[in-house]
This record gives structure tokens, C-alpha cells and sequence, in this order.
């Protein structure tokens, strides 16, 4: 009972071995799951797209749009920001006197005075904005500037180091004057030929002539606008003072690979080079509270991309693309699941064309 149990244990272990094997397969004749699933990780990470930002103002400031105090009383509601908002409104009253001219047949020419009142109304949203403690847990001083991954065969030597003395060179050079032996001399100085006069040096100002400028009548009364409440228009003045801000970046988002599907491995008919397709399905996790509110994310969602490869004797598959046009849809998934099963060529085509698809910057 023992040795059958142990040969069973034996076979097992022989098995995952080779399931290992094939999905981790680097030969050209076959591509792995596994294989496109660590490059498009890699790819994530490389072009910054594993983990997404968003940012929320915070401070005192004046905030008159409804839409943009709605969104902060949504990130209230869900625990991200400490918010409030008061509103300062008033009417105010302008006397405008307009002078105009009016003829008499007794007194001929009179200036006349005409008065018109205007009302306004003006109204201001001061609002308040912290981050909660909660919300303070996804905070970071700055977006991670993806690293690109390096090539370690071009790698170049660090030539800042290296003595290099013609750097000490002067490109100007220096040669003694020598003097015309024909020209004029007086007190054994060389009298020059011809005489360059700087005119901007030497011009002097003439006077311009001026228009006698344009006087206000003296009686002309300008608008006079005041506030009907000067204690809130008044108070909105303080809170003016007052006013900072703070854009504050928070976590929103990560992206990982869950699976990779429909491999394909083929030779290009113009170049004879091996080649490999798949699709790829990314999962939007570690969705924050601003990433909900803010940009509508949600964990689980998923998203589809396809993805092209290429294979070098010496280096194994690698990825062609450098962008994921990820979709929320597949193609393929709903030909597939319509159809039953499809071949190459069918696949292509149902791929679509780079118009159905769409970049996600998450």
C-alpha cells in the first residue's frame, strides 16, 4: 500500500513537472500562457500602467460650479475628504448720472443730469477641503515615474569620469595688433580713417509735439456700485484672504494580468520570421474610495487586449507592443462563443481593426 501510494506521489510530481514545462515553454514551436502573462506584467510596470493616480483639491478656496461641490460631497459621503462650504451673497445697487444737452429757445445750450439705478445680485462658494485619515493611507508625494527596463548589452561606460584635458582649450585666440604702416599719426597716435558713430549714443531726444490730452468734464459722474449688505460683502472679503490650495495625489487603482488566451504561433508568409498572438485579459484591482468616487473604477473589472510576439533564437519570445489597447469587450470571446470554434484566419477578422479599440490611461 505504501510503495503504490509513493509511486502515485511519484507520477504527480512528474506531471506538474511537465505541465510546468509547457506553460513556461520558451521554444519557438510553442507559446505559453505563462510566457505572455510575465511579459505583459512586465510591460505594465515598464510603462507605468499597473498603478493609476487622481488627485483632490484641498484648502480654502471659492468653488461656484454645482458640479464640482456635488463631486466633492460625493467623496465626503464616501470618507475620502472632510468638506464644507459656505456661501456669501448679497444685492448690490449702482447710481449711474448720465449728463446730455438739451436746447431751450430762452436759454439755448443747458447741461442736464439724468440719474439710473441697477440692481445686481452676486453671490460667492468658499469651500473647505481636507483629506480624512483614511483617505491620508493612499496618499503619495508624487506619481512613480516609470523606469524603462534597460538594455543590458548596450549598456554604455560612465565617461565622466574619464581625463580629458582638451576640454581645458579656449576656442578664442589672441594675436598683437598691427598698425596700418600708411595711415596718419598725430603724437605718434594712428588717426583713424573713418569714424563709427554709435547714433544711439549720440542722438539726442527731439521734442515731439503732443496733442493736448483728452480732459473728463469735471461734472461727469462715474457709476457708483455698492453693496445693500456690507456686513456679508464684507465678510467674503476676509475669507478672500484666507484662501490656499493644495492639490493632494491618492492612489486610485492597480491593473495585473488574470489570464492570456487564443495563443497562436505562426510564420509571417513576407518574412518567414516566427511569430505568436494572443489575447490578454487584464483585472482592475486595490480600488480605492477616490478611484470609485473620482473615475467610476470598481475591483474586478475587466478589460481585453491583443497582444503580438516575436521570437529570437537567442532572446525567446518577446512582446512587440508597448501599448495596451485594452477594451472592455472581446471580439474573439463573442465569435468564439457563438461559433464554437475558430480558425486563424477567422480570428484576424474578428480581432477588428485598431478603430475598435481604445487606450485606457488607468
Amino acid at each position: 500500500m505504501k510503495k503504490l501510494l509513493s509511486h502515485k506521489l511519484q507520477l504527480a510530481a512528474v506531471g506538474t513537472m511537465l505541465l510546468c514545462l509547457a506553460s513556461c515553454s520558451q521554444g519557438p514551436d510553442t507559446l505559453s500562457a505563462g510566457t505572455v502573462e510575465t511579459l505583459v506584467n512586465e510591460l505594465l510596470a515598464e510603462s507605468g500602467q499597473e498603478q493609476s493616480f487622481t488627485t483632490v483639491q484641498t484648502g480654502v478656496y471659492e468653488l461656484n460650479s454645482p458640479a464640482a461641490r456635488a463631486q466633492l460631497m460625493r467623496l465626503k459621503a464616501a470618507g475620502v475628504v472632510n468638506y464644507d462650504v459656505k456661501r456669501y451673497a448679497w444685492w448690490n445697487k449702482t447710481l449711474s448720472i448720465s449728463n446730455f444737452y438739451k436746447y431751450y429757445e430762452t436759454v439755448g445750450v443747458q447741461r442736464e443730469k439724468i440719474g439710473n439705478t441697477y440692481y445686481d445680485f452676486e453671490e460667492h462658494f468658499v469651500v473647505t477641503v481636507s483629506l480624512t485619515d483614511q483617505a491620508r493611507q493612499y496618499q503619495v508625494d508624487s506619481i512613480p515615474q516609470p523606469k524603462a527596463k534597460e538594455d543590458e548589452d548596450m549598456k554604455q561606460p560612465d565617461i565622466s569620469q574619464v581625463a580629458q584635458p582638451e576640454l581645458s582649450v579656449k576656442a578664442e585666440e589672441s594675436w598683437p595688433y598691427i598698425p596700418n604702416p600708411e595711415a596718419p599719426r598725430t603724437e605718434g597716435r594712428e588717426v583713424p580713417q573713418t569714424v563709427t558713430i554709435d547714433l544711439a549714443e549720440t542722438a539726442q531726444e527731439e521734442p515731439q509735439a503732443h496733442e493736448p490730452a483728452m480732459q473728463q468734464d469735471e461734472d461727469y459722474d462715474l457709476p457708483q456700485r455698492m453693496s445693500l449688505d456690507i456686513a456679508t460683502s464684507m465678510a467674503y472679503e476676509e475669507a478672500v484672504k484666507g484662501f490656499h490650495q493644495e492639490q493632494v495625489i491618492l492612489k486610485s487603482s492597480k491593473l495585473a494580468v488574470k489570464k492570456a488566451r487564443f495563443l497562436q504561433v505562426y510564420d509571417d508568409p513576407h518574412t518567414g520570421v516566427r511569430s505568436g498572438s494572443a489575447e490578454i485579459i487584464i483585472e482592475m484591482s486595490d480600488v480605492t474610495d477616490a478611484g470609485r468616487v473620482l473615475e467610476k473604477k470598481f475591483n474586478g473589472i475587466r478589460f481585453c487586449s491583443p497582444v503580438s510576439l516575436i521570437y529570437y533564437t537567442d532572446k525567446g519570445w518577446i512582446l512587440q507592443d508597448r501599448t495596451l489597447h485594452l477594451q472592455p469587450y472581446s471580439n474573439l470571446g463573442i465569435a468564439v462563443s457563438a461559433g464554437g470554434s475558430i480558425t486563424g484566419a477567422d480570428a484576424t477578422e474578428a480581432v477588428g481593426t485598431a478603430d475598435d479599440t481604445y487606450d485606457y490611461a488607468y
